[in-house]
């Protein structure tokens, strides 16, 4: 039954990422913003970071900005989307980094395991699938401008950046659980651009590591792989909607939920059956397993018939190798007889 789950879990995300679970809402709302006019709001939004960044440049050194220098902003290029699937009317491929920040955490060194500024941060031992763990939360030194850099902010989405193959790109939504963390290399962090919330990203998130994408995707040492914040961010993403991201999320989610409450009530099926197994057990122990009658043969007296056939069985059984033991002197009185012509006769001729 888990592995079925388990299963019944994969096609839930795949449906989700490829919009067959969305079909029919999709029928009945034709008239929503497409994805490319929400990208295209994106894409604004980046250009004015960009700007508002080289202006801060150039004030910092006290120049004006030379004439054309909005000219060296690179737009984005379109993805190749010939050997990607289908999506649906609406929806378009793009690259994590077009809707979003990607950052690989900072790296540890015994240099920052004491100081001034010391502040927790979590690692690769924190981050489990759809869960932030606390139970483990290490410090380090961070100074301010590296606290501002590795800060974490709810709704970042971590993902482990150096793990077995199989969980590698593992993700959780970091939900404020410990204020004013950061994080190590051992992750990366998305941070998914305004208006676009971290719900959507991580049912896709989820989806890649069930279907083995992000395997694809990793470099692999000797026993560790890597996804590579580099990688990550050029990574396809199929983007639907702003509308139906929340659609989509809630579907998934519930159908998430109810798998989780099967899978709880089957543990819970089998914990219960383990516990009856040792009940039955113990009760047969102490005669509880069947009512008790005062007439029954006592088990003093069905020992006592036990020793008494055994001592039976030992007679008996000795009785047959007396009769053995005296069977074979015969059979040798026999043979003695038969040999004392033939040796008198020897003697005779000597």
């Amino acid at each position: 039954m888990g592995p079925l789950l388990e299963l019944f879990r994969q096609s839930v995300l795949t449906a989700a990422f490829r919009g067959d679970l969305t079909a029919d809402w999709r029928a009945v709302h034709p008239d929503v913003e497409p994805a490319s006019e929400l990208l295209h709001r994106i894409h604004v939004k980046h250009r004015c970071r960009w700007e508002q960044a080289e202006l801060a440049k150039y004030e910092a050194k006290g120049a004006k900005p030379p004439k054309g220098w909005q000219d060296k902003y690179e737009e984005p290029e379109p993805i190749n989307d010939s050997t990607l699937p289908t999506l649906p009317i609406g929806w378009e491929w793009v690259r994590v980094k077009d809707i979003g920040k990607v950052q690989l955490g900072r790296q540890r060194a015994p240099q920052y395991h004491s100081g001034p500024n010391m502040r927790p941060y979590l690692r690769v031992m924190n981050v489990f699938e759809d869960r932030i763990d606390t139970e483990d939360v290490m410090e380090m030194d961070f100074s301010p401008e590296e606290f501002e850099r590795y800060r974490l902010e709810p709704e970042d989405i971590l993902l482990n950046e150096g793990q077995s193959r199989e969980l590698v790109g593992r993700s959780a939504i970091y939900r404020g659980e410990i204020p004013g963390a950061c994080f190590t290399n051992t992750l990366v962090r998305f941070r998914p651009d305004t208006p676009i919330e971290s719900d959507y990203p991580q049912i896709v998130f989820l989806g890649y590591l069930k279907t083995g994408r992000f395997q694809q995707l990793a470099s692999l040492t000797v026993n560790i792989a890597h996804l590579g914040a580099g990688r990550f961010a050029d990574m396809e993403f199929p983007l639907p909607p702003l509308e139906e991201q929340a659609e989509i999320v809630r579907r998934a989610r519930g159908a998430l939920d109810q798998i989780t409450r099967l899978e709880e009530r089957l543990h819970a099926n089998f914990a219960d059956l383990d516990q009856l197994d040792q009940s039955i057990l113990a009760k047969a122990f102490r005669g509880e397993l069947v009512p008790q009658d005062p007439d029954d043969e006592s088990a003093s007296v069905l020992l006592a018939r036990i020793r008494e056939r055994r001592a039976q069985q030992t007679e008996a059984t000795k009785g047959k190798k007396k009769t053995a033991t005296a069977q074979r002197g015969i059979k040798t009185e026999k043979q003695a007889s038969k040999l004392a012509p033939q040796q008198l006769t020897l003697s005779e001729a000597l």
